[in-house]
């Protein structure tokens, strides 16, 4: 008999009642209990999703990732199935998520870039005193007050709207909008001083001069747009270079004329290369097309508008405050030195420094965005981050402070070793003055920058409207204008950027 066929003789199993009847029961063996011990180093390799895992089933999926099956969660841990697994090893591991990546810094620039507009800034600056010499008659210091509140508000307005263009990568419309802005503005100009002229008696070569300085500062700003500022270097070099060579020459008459050239260079210059970017190479980087008929062109009725009425009424705070900077600016040189006759001369010593810090503002203002970035990141608590905020808006301004007063110190002493000027200690007030009204521009900068345009507009009026009201008093108004507008724009910078919300974007 083969052993297939051998009787199978199984131990008779005792019956509960003990009377060996009926059937015989069907006795389970226990199900095993998770093993602590053995889950834990099961959490150990999954640490990284338990820590991070905001229920049991982002536990589940990992491990049938790796291939665990119900069959092996039973047979391994004694449980039923994976799912109870993954709830037992939730239970096990508290929540410690990961600190997620962090985002790409999106106030990144070149550390050379606010040098750069500081330069760009300022070096105009250094033909003023050349045409000086070479502008005579009555009334030249109102046209060219003229011009630059023309120039000033008119190129703020085009700025703000070339780049909300840009902002919406409409570079087709940019490049459009700005050549029509720049024909616009230099209309504008022409208006001006059309009624400089017939409301002054000036002489024609102030009227060139205004002329040329309107046209430098509207073309500028569309270069500046588009992110041509090397190029504003090369359209400086003949009127800078040329006005410091008449000065260093101390001013001969037979260079008159070669001056007057190397001024007029620079205006046509930056109108020709502002119009070449906007009506150029269809491949340049900066717009992409010629004149919204390239590749990023839009298609459909609205391409043909150039701008809307609202966008018209938002660049209406920005062409204010570019008119109120230049009168804030401008006012105490028109008014002359306080209680005397003649040039303001701590007025001209600190208009080059404080045009050149406006490159420190820049990297300053960048330096504060991305300091409060990583605070809002780094902070979990909204009392403790406005401290830190208001902490980084005070470093910030007396970052810009610090830089506007080195500045000034080295024209200074630039001007008074070229015998430029010979300045006494009674000119320390205005310089002070003017450095209190540096610091007050660049909190308002700060402010627009986080969208705030009405407030520093408001203070900025009223400065102004202050300084004229009471200038027969002389300095001490304007120190006492330009140190309240700076406290006032401090104090509100300090409620406004201490939210969270502010820094959000």
């Amino acid at each position: 008999m083969s052993a297939s066929t051998l009787p199978i003789h199984r131990p008779r199993r005792a019956h509960p009642r003990g009377d060996g009847s009926g059937p015989l029961p069907v006795i389970a063996a226990p199900a095993r209990a998770p093993q602590p011990g053995d889950i834990g180093r099961l959490c150990e390799q999954f640490a990284a999703v338990c820590e991070s895992a905001v229920d049991a089933l982002e536990i589940s999926s990992a491990l049938e990732f790796e291939g665990w099956s119900d069959q092996a969660a039973r047979k391994r841990y004694g449980v039923p199935d994976v799912f109870a697994l993954a709830e037992e090893m939730y239970q096990q591991v508290p929540r410690r998520p990961a600190e997620p990546e962090p985002p790409a810094d999106p106030w990144q620039a070149s550390s050379l870039r606010p040098v750069l507009h500081g330069l760009l800034y300022g070096l105009p600056t250094v033909c003023f005193p050349a045409a000086a010499g070479l502008l005579t008659g009555p009334d030249v210091l109102s046209v060219l007050i003229v011009v630059l509140l023309a120039s000033w508000a008119m190129s703020q307005a085009l700025a703000y709207l070339g780049y909300l263009r840009l902002g919406q990568a409409d570079s087709g419309q940019a490049a459009r909008l700005l050549l029509a802005g720049l024909i616009a503005g230099l209309a504008g100009l022409v208006l001006a001083l059309a009624g400089a002229v017939l409301a002054l008696p000036v002489h024609l070569l102030a009227v060139i001069f205004g002329a040329g300085l309107g046209a430098y500062m509207l073309g500028a700003s569309v270069l500046m747009v588009l992110g041509a500022e090397r190029l504003l270097l090369l359209v400086l070099a003949p009127g800078v270079l040329g006005a410091a060579v008449f000065l260093l020459l101390g001013r001969p008459p037979q260079l008159e004329h070669a001056a007057w050239a190397a001024l007029a260079a620079t205006p046509l210059l930056a109108l020709a290369l502002a119009v070449s970017r906007t009506t150029g190479d269809p491949d340049y980087p900066g717009l992409g097309l010629r004149l919204g008929r390239g590749r990023h062109a839009q298609a459909g009725p609205d391409a043909a508008r150039l701008v809307g009425g609202a966008e018209l009424r938002g660049a209406l705070p920005s062409a204010a405050f570019g008119l109120l900077a230049a009168g804030l600016l401008v006012f105490p040189v028109a008014a002359g030195m306080p209680g005397h006759a003649g040039v303001n001369t701590g007025a001209l010593l600190v208009s080059l420094p404080l045009a050149l810090s406006m490159g420190a503002a820049e990297w300053t203002l960048v330096w504060f965005r991305r300091r409060t970035q990583r605070l809002l990141r780094g902070s979990r608590e909204l009392q403790a981050f406005a401290l830190r905020a208001r902490l980084a808006l005070l470093a910030a301004l007396l970052q810009y402070l610090s830089a506007a007063v080195v500045l000034t110190a080295a024209v200074i002493v630039a001007a008074t070793a070229a015998r430029l000027v010979q300045p006494h200690w009674t000119v320390l007030p205005q310089i002070l003055a003017y450095l209190a009204l540096g610091g007050g521009m660049f909190l308002a900068l700060l402010l627009q920058a986080f969208g705030s345009r009405i407030f520093p507009l408001a203070a900025c009026a009223a400065a102004l409207a202050f300084e004229v009201a009471y200038r027969g008093l002389g300095l001490p108004i304007q120190l006492v204008a330009c140190t309240e507008l700076l406290i006032v724009l401090a104090g509100y910078a300090a409620l406004v950027l201490a939210s969270a919300m502010r820094h959000a974007c």
